[in-house]
């Protein structure tokens, strides 16, 4: 200990406690990494908690739906019930929807990604596309089918219309006016198509009209009907084709419109009605619960809308959303919304069944 005041004991001791406080820090270093681990654990498992919830939400809306759907009383018919079968085929109707086609809208490979290209050149031929194939697959199921009728639902938004809100002239190339023109004629055309090509009994036609359509810049509530240019249209063309029987209108008066198909009720509506703010499900769970709401006041199988450009089957067909001709868009790219071809839905009725047999996309695009 010769030239020194601390004792060896001392030394000792202070060393024992260095390490002790060393190990100390080992373990509350050790504690932390622990708790981050638990606190990622658990932020995960609240997560799974969070998306399991909003399943279980989505289920049960679908079975409330689907319960109020089968306890809702049938109204009257409109349509006569199909009985018996000739030729030996399963009498059906095939149900085509046709919204959203934007004819006149202008799209640019720039706007797009360089995935679409739209004018009204493109969507003239777009809209004769998806009539042939649907001519195609209507002729083709007539092979072991009997069909009675097609339900060719005009769903509304054939238009851009730059009048809906100011200064949008610029996705469109000519004034809403002049756009209902072109749209009444196309449509004339298509249908005259439809009757000549297709061996059926009869073609009937519900209309709706979409927010596209209006003549002012904001929805009229309970007036929808008088600012449309669409409502215009479809009494120009019930018009039209007054002297054909076998083409027949059931033009809506109110933002829903019931059509019932030879026993098989249908609720059409253009969309615009149903609010979704994006989230897990997608349209699904907004579009069935207001399914829900909807079948306590009317009597339908199948809701039926437009609008939101995506063709989608809901609650095993107790929901069908139907595409656009357009395709993507500038609106579409910047909102970074999926991107879908060119199609409309169509489905097929089982007369004898009363129930949905078949769904399709119509394409109006060669694939």
């Amino acid at each position: 200990m010769s030239g020194s005041n601390v004792s060896d004991y001392e030394i000792k001791k202070r060393l024992s406690a260095v390490a002790d406080a060393e190990q100390d820090e080992r373990e509350r270093i050790s504690e932390r990494k622990r708790m981050r681990k638990v606190s990622r654990s658990n932020t995960a498992l609240k997560g799974e908690v969070r998306t399991l919830s909003k399943m279980l939400d989505e289920s049960a809306v679908t079975i409330e739906t689907l319960e109020a759907l089968r306890e809702k009383p049938r109204l009257g018919r409109k349509m006569a019930k199909v009985r018996g079968r000739k030729s030996g085929k399963l009498p059906v109707a095939w149900v085509a929807l046709a919204s959203d086609w934007h004819t006149c809208e202008l799209v640019t490979l720039d706007q797009s990604n360089g995935m679409n290209e739209h004018n009204p050149d493109i969507g003239r031929e777009r809209a004769f596309e998806w009539a042939r194939n649907l001519v195609t697959m209507v002729k083709l199921s007539q092979e072991r089918l009997d069909v009675k009728t097609l339900v060719l639902w005009l769903g509304g938004d054939f238009l851009v219309n730059s009048g809906m809100h100011y200064g949008g002239m610029w996705d469109v190339a000519m004034t809403p006016e002049q756009e209902a023109r072109v749209i009444r004629n196309l449509l004339v055309e298509i249908i005259t198509f439809l009757r000549a090509e297709l061996d059926v009994e009869r073609i009937h036609i519900p209309t709706s009209w979409g927010n596209h359509d209006r003549s002012s810049m904001k929805i009229v509530p309970g007036l929808a009907k008088d600012f449309s240019h669409a409502s215009i249209i479809y009494e120009d063309l019930s018009a039209w084709f007054a002297a054909d029987a076998s083409i027949t209108f059931e033009i809506s008066t109110a933002e829903w419109n019931l059509v019932d198909v030879h026993g098989y009720p249908i609720l059409f509506h253009h969309g615009h009605g149903i609010r979704y703010g994006g989230g897990v499900g997608g349209i699904s769970i907004p579009l069935m619960k207001k399914a829900g709401v909807l079948a306590r006041d009317y009597d339908f199988r199948t809701i039926c809308i437009g609008h939101y450009h995506q063709c989608q089957i809901f609650g095993a067909g107790q929901a069908v959303c139907n595409g656009s001709l357009v395709g993507m868009n500038g609106y579409s790219t910047d909102g970074g919304f999926p991107s879908e071809p060119p199609a409309q839905m169509a489905f097929v009725i089982d007369l004898e069944r009363l129930e949905i047999s078949d769904f399709y996309r119509v394409w109006g695009c060669q694939v």
